[in-house]
């Protein structure tokens, strides 16, 4: 890749993230918002839990639910509107939790284990069940958008490139990788790496394994 600018960025290194573990329920939190990277950006959360297990989850203030299932179907529950989804691999789904609403998730499987993003904003957004089914390997596919934040997700074959165009030079990006590797600005990233950047239009990538999988949160910070 050619030799570019460094732009300010901050890595956050799978290995250094926040973690809870029981036999029933693993979380392992991506410091977001205790690093100062987005101070909106409350939970980013990689969470996997046990067959027939479910995990409570109540905000203290009002946000916007992201849910992405990585592996396994799961179901969610809003208690105070007494509905319930299942929703799987390659769908997500994002809620308008108030404070002090509980949320429920629960693993439906009788014998393996689920794992899931669960991404919480401080802006509220829009309910909405949406599928991602139709991308494309090799392509960045934008596959949520609202006025305060976008989501992209891209599946890239081995050493494949790919350039990022942020809506506005001011917003904050939040590459997430949730397979693989890749280098993205000069910067090596692996499984569960997150790198943030600030000031920049266009943003380098390329795959350096096959199936590298990355998940691009841009936050708009003119809302």
């Amino acid at each position: 890749m050619a030799t570019m600018v460094q732009q300010p960025a901050k890595i956050l290194l799978a290995e250094k993230r926040f973690s809870y573990e029981s036999s029933e329920y693993r979380c392992l939190s991506t410091p977001i918002y205790q690093n100062g990277v987005d101070k909106s950006t409350l939970r980013f959360s990689d969470e996997t839990l046990a067959p027939q297990k479910s995990r409570l989850f109540t905000s203290d203030e009002d946000v916007t639910v992201i849910l992405l299932p990585l592996v396994g179907t799961v179901v969610y529950e809003s208690l105070e509107n007494e509905h319930s989804r299942k929703i799987a691999p390659e769908e997500l789904q994002v809620l308008s939790i108030k404070t002090g609403e509980h949320l429920s998730i629960k693993n439906p499987s009788e014998d393996n284990l689920v794992n899931y993003l669960q991404i919480w904003v401080k802006q509220h957004s829009i309910e909405a069940q949406l599928s991602f089914s139709d991308y494309s390997n090799n392509v960045l596919k934008t596959i949520l958008e609202t006025q305060n934040f976008k989501l992209h997700f891209g599946v890239f074959d081995g050493r494949m490139e790919s350039d990022f165009f942020a809506s506005n030079e001011q917003n904050t990006i939040m590459a997430f990788v949730i397979n693989g590797a890749f280098e993205l600005q000069n910067r090596l990233l692996e499984s569960r790496d997150c790198l943030a950047l600030w000031n920049i239009h266009k943003i380098e990538l390329e795959a350096l394994s096959e199936n590298a999988i990355i998940l691009i949160l841009e936050k708009n910070n003119s809302c």
